[in-house]
């Protein structure tokens, strides 16, 4: 099933600005992100091919292998590596992210499926090439809080938070074992989430295996079970052998090289009245001391083992791409505004650059909210007012009943009345009368409440007889523009693979066209 696909602009909705700019093609941002690719032709153009590489392809070939057989991948998967270690010439299309809590928000399923489009329609393209979509698992992420988070919509429409209870010191994703906590949300979850064909399969895949599993372990069952089939291939950081990191220490001593070009490239960004997304100051390297990953400062002493080193947001994607043979780097809208500042460091550092391609952005809307939207006349941008707002909106039309009219007006003519009186009681030359102001505005404060209350409970009671209830349009709100924002940076994945299960891989590949410039809204 590959649904009914329809685009709206990212003016209608939004993104950051360096992505907005990047897809008009801003001639101001080539020096840093390079030219947009608009289809095959002109990424191959400009894809650096026969680059040399830190690791030889059939090194980087066995360690995927391997990682592959440990986290179930099927045989498509498993034979796309084992081109590279036969010393097949390779090139990659290459995304990435830090595990999530049940997938992980949507959007990193819309990465892994440019990724695998891209890789497709590159091969497609004939002259042989041979091209593997790759996702790069961030396990070496140590900031908890922002993985352990997953949003989803309760039956009383509305959007719920879930999360690991455990603690954390500063550890690597890697090193923190989810097990028993993750069973305990997957129970609560179950309860939210409707019987369907799908509901075993989809909760199986995220079941952990031990109870020291790792986030990265269940997010490579969930790539490998949606994507694995159409070959791509998913890596941690931590797998590469000790040659993938020696570069990093030669790095880290060009550390005032990187900042300096850091600077100038924010100051030019702040000119230009756009925002690089990060501190130029962040931390560029940190390191490994057992399973805590700590900063390392200026000055600091090198940790003892080259593998202790861990890029920080900056040079994580040189490091990907001096290790790979990536021809495009799939990123999304928050990426592309950093990686303005990683952009002048290809060259500083001598890392082969990809094409940015920015990933797919989709909304995916299940039938009964497509009648919703047709019933109200609504679009997304429209859910954007949020429910309250458009339940005012949608009444304000309608034809209120006498009592609920003269109920508002009395509402009004009280609040008028009591704010008269409590002005004139602190204006009072009688001290007694003074001390009555605070009580008469406690009172008049409570009623107005209390009217206005009982007036929408009327309002309400109508909206659900004239079929514009309140319950459909937080629905609608929750599920399509959760808390005001694109589903896809809030609503977590699994309640779309109960939904449609297996097949909802390859039906985002089907919509994730890699050359896409607009928001595309999925009709399943």
């Amino acid at each position: 099933m590959k649904g009914s696909l329809r685009h709206l602009s990212f003016r209608r909705l939004d993104t950051s600005a360096v992505h907005m700019r990047y897809l008009e093609e801003d001639t101001d941002l080539v020096p840093y992100l390079g030219r947009r690719p608009r289809d095959v032709k002109e990424l191959l153009a400009q894809a650096p091919m026969g680059a040399a590489r830190v690791l030889a392809l059939p090194e980087l070939g066995r360690v995927l292998h391997g990682y592959g057989e440990r986290h179930g991948a099927p045989a498509a998967a498993l034979q796309r590596a084992q081109e590279l270690i036969d010393g097949q010439q390779v090139v990659m299309v290459v995304t990435g992210q830090q595990p999530g809590l049940l997938g992980g928000p949507l959007y990193t399923l819309h990465k892994a499926a440019t990724a695998v489009r891209l890789a497709r329609d590159l091969q497609a393209a004939g002259n042989g090439l041979r091209v593997v979509p790759v996702f790069w698992n961030h396990t070496d992420d140590h900031d908890f809080d922002e993985v352990n988070r997953a949003f989803v919509v309760n039956q009383q429409q509305e959007v719920q938070r879930l999360r690991l209870d455990l603690p954390h010191n500063g550890e690597a994703i890697r090193h923190l074992g989810v097990g028993h906590a993750m069973e305990v949300v997957l129970a609560e979850v179950r309860e939210l989430l409707p019987e369907t064909e799908f509901r075993d399969w989809a909760f199986e895949l995220l079941r952990p295996r031990d109870p020291n599993e790792s986030l990265g372990a269940g997010m490579a069952r969930l790539l490998f079970g949606l994507f694995g089939e159409q070959g791509l291939l998913v890596l941690e950081p931590r797998e590469l052998p000790a040659s993938a990191f020696t570069v990093l220490e030669k790095w880290w001593r060009q550390g005032e090289k990187v900042r300096n070009s850091q600077r100038g490239t924010t100051e030019h960004f702040t000119a230009m009245g756009l925002d690089v997304g990060i501190d130029p100051g962040a931390t560029l390297m940190f390191q490994l001391k057992g399973p805590r990953r700590v900063p390392l400062s200026d000055g600091d002493p090198l940790p003892h083992s080259v593998t202790d080193l861990s890029p920080g947001a900056i040079l994580r994607p040189l490091w990907q791409d001096a290790c790979l043979p990536t021809i495009a780097f799939v990123v999304g809208p928050g990426e592309l505004s950093y990686l303005s500042l990683t952009g002048p460091l290809y060259r500083l550092l001598g890392v082969p650059k990809p094409a940015f391609v920015p990933r797919v952005s989709l909304t995916l809307v299940e039938p009964s909210l497509s009648k919703l939207l047709t019933k109200f006349g609504w679009d997304l941008p429209d859910l954007g007012d949020g429910p309250d707002a458009l339940l005012q909106k949608r009444l304000a039309g309608d034809q209120a009943t006498v009592l609920e009219h003269d109920l508002r007006s009395l509402t009004d003519s009280a609040d008028r009345r009591l704010q008269d009186m409590v002005a004139r009681a602190q204006a009072s030359p009688h001290a007694h009368e003074q001390g009555l102001a605070s009580g008469l505005d406690k009172l008049r404060g409570k009623t107005i409440a209390d009217f206005t209350k009982l007036a929408d409970k009327l309002q309400s009671s109508r909206a659900d007889q004239q079929g514009a209830g309140a319950r459909q349009i937080r629905r609608l709100c929750a599920n399509l523009r959760p808390r005001g924002r694109l589903q896809e940076r809030v609503l977590v994945a699994l309640p779309a693979l109960v939904s449609h299960g297996p097949k909802l891989g390859p039906m985002l590949v089907d919509a994730a066209d890699p050359f896409a410039t607009e928001h595309g809204v999925l009709e399943l």
